[in-house]
């Protein structure tokens, strides 16, 4: 998708919350980046999580497999 049309969604999105709820067309379109922002690292912080649980449980598991057999 082009950068103009993101920008345009967003700039959208940030004057119908305004216009919805009240406040600022710029407090809303920070809002609106700053949630973006949060929800990315959130969701990298998971990710990163996840894999570390299962690289320690496959070099578990291929550890105790060695010892077992």
């Amino acid at each position: 998708m082009k950068q103009r049309y993101k920008i345009s969604i967003w700039v959208a999105l940030a004057l119908a919350g305004s216009l919805l709820w009240g406040g600022s067309v710029w407090l809303w379109l920070v809002g609106l980046c700053a949630g973006k922002f949060l929800i990315r690292l959130l969701l990298t912080i998971t990710l990163a999580i996840a894999v570390y649980i299962l690289s320690y449980a496959l070099i578990i598991g291929a550890i105790l497999w060695i010892l077992i057999s």
